[in-house]
């Protein structure tokens, strides 16, 4: 392969990358089509009301700069726990993506449930989002 043909494919993926990095920022910045959205740099605890018979599906975004190397996520309701996660990234990923990626939940019970997010450092976006609509 000539030099010639390495800067087009060079090109070809800095594009494609622009792309996918500005795709997955402008996903979790709809904040009208999610049941809870939230930039989190501390650890935090929000309220978020949740309903019986939705699967949820929950959403990190660390940004283009990268955010925490791991995130601890535990919603409850009293002693209830539906959803308890610790999310990790790959060191050997060039894109900030978190594992479990895109974890879905259900609750058995309606009513306000608390959303305790301890982030290792950095900031990062958080989201719920309703997967039935």
């Amino acid at each position: 392969m000539d030099e010639e043909q390495k800067d087009r494919i060079l090109i070809v993926l800095t594009i494609l990358v622009a792309i996918l990095v500005f795709g997955i920022s402008h996903y979790l910045s709809l904040d009208d089509e999610y049941d809870f959205g939230a930039s989190v740099s501390d650890e935090s605890v929000f309220e978020v009301n949740l309903t019986t018979g939705i699967k949820y599906k929950f959403l990190i975004d660390g940004g283009l700069i990268g955010g925490p190397v791991s995130i601890d996520v535990t919603i409850s309701k009293g002693s209830y726990v539906p959803f308890d996660e610790s999310f990790r990234t790959d060191p050997m990923d060039t894109f900030t993506v978190y594992y479990p990626y895109e974890p879905m939940f259900t609750v058995k019970e309606n009513g306000t449930y608390q959303v305790h997010v301890n982030p290792s450092s950095g900031s990062c976006k958080i989201a719920i989002f309703d997967t039935n609509s």
